[in-house]
C-alpha cells in the first residue's frame, strides 16, 4: 500500500466547546471485534494505578477502528494500546510523567505545568469538559506485520519531537530507515483520517473521533462527554 506525505496538521488551541448534547453510545471492549485488531493495554503493563487489561472505547469509535484494520494488508492488523481511561489512570500517567520532568531538573510552576500539557491532559471529572481518553473517543494504536509492530521512529508515549506525527516528513534525509518510518506512519495517518479521526500532531500515535478536540478540527458538534467509570453506562 502506498500512501501520500503526511499534511500539514493544525496546531493546538486553548479554545476548546464543552460537549452540548451527549449521544449516549456506551463503552464497548475490543478484544474480541476482529482478528485484525489486536489489544495492548500498555497501561495495564507498565502497573499503571488503575489501569485494566483490556482496552474500552465507544461503540462508534470501536465500529470504525475495525473498518481501518480491515483494510491493512492481509498479515497486517492494528494494535490498540489505549482508549478510555478512568480519572485514576489519567492521574496516575500525569503524576509520573511529572516526576520524570522533576528528575530531569524541571522546577515548579507555570513551564512544568504548559510541559506537561503538551503530552498528557490534565485529570478531570468534568464531563462537559472531558480530557479525549476520559470521553472514550481517543485511542492510542500501532499496525503490526508479519515480523511484530511496525517501526514508527518512537516507542509509544516518547516525549521527543520525534514522536510529532509529521517529524520524518520534515527531514532532507532520505535513509531506508527514514523512509520505512515515513511509510509506516502514512498508512496509520491515512487510514485513520479516511474513517474520521483526527491526529494530535505531536503524537503519532494519538487520535480521536467524538471528541472536543475532534469538532474543534472539524467543525462539528462533540457527541462525547466523559464517562467516570465502566458502569453505569451513560444514558
Amino acid at each position: 500500500m502506498s500512501f501520500p506525505p503526511i499534511p500539514n496538521l493544525p496546531g493546538e488551541t486553548n479554545e476548546i466547546p464543552p460537549v452540548r448534547q451527549e449521544c449516549g453510545e456506551p463503552l464497548i471492549p475490543l478484544s474480541a471485534l476482529t482478528p485484525k485488531l489486536t489489544v495492548y493495554a500498555a497501561y495495564y503493563h507498565q502497573g499503571y494505578e488503575g489501569a485494566q487489561p483490556e482496552i474500552y472505547l465507544r461503540e462508534g469509535v470501536a465500529r470504525r477502528l475495525v473498518t481501518v484494520a480491515e483494510k491493512l494488508p492481509s498479515e497486517y492488523r492494528l494494535v490498540v494500546l489505549d482508549g478510555w481511561r478512568s480519572h485514576i489512570v489519567q492521574a496516575s500517567i500525569y503524576d509520573r510523567f511529572r516526576q520524570t520532568l522533576l528528575a530531569q531538573g524541571w522546577e515548579e510552576g507555570e513551564q512544568l505545568t504548559a510541559e506537561l500539557g503538551k503530552f498528557v491532559a490534565k485529570p478531570t471529572t468534568d464531563i462537559i469538559k472531558p480530557s479525549p481518553h476520559l470521553s472514550g473517543g481517543a485511542v492510542d494504536l500501532t499496525i503490526a506485520g508479519p515480523e511484530g509492530w511496525l517501526d514508527m521512529g518512537t516507542p509509544f508515549d516518547d516525549f521527543s519531537d520525534l514522536a510529532a506525527t509529521r517529524y520524518f516528513e520534515e527531514l532532507t534525509e532520505t535513509s531506508e530507515h527514514v523512509q520505512t518510518v515515513r511509510e509506516n506512519r502514512r498508512m496509520l495517518y491515512h487510514l485513520m483520517a479516511e474513517a474520521g479521526f483526527v491526529n494530535y500532531p505531536r503524537e503519532w500515535w494519538h487520535y480521536e473521533y467524538g471528541t472536543r478536540v475532534w469538532a474543534r478540527k472539524t467543525g462539528q458538534e462533540a457527541i462525547y462527554g466523559g464517562i467516570l467509570s465502566l458502569s453505569p453506562q451513560p444514558q
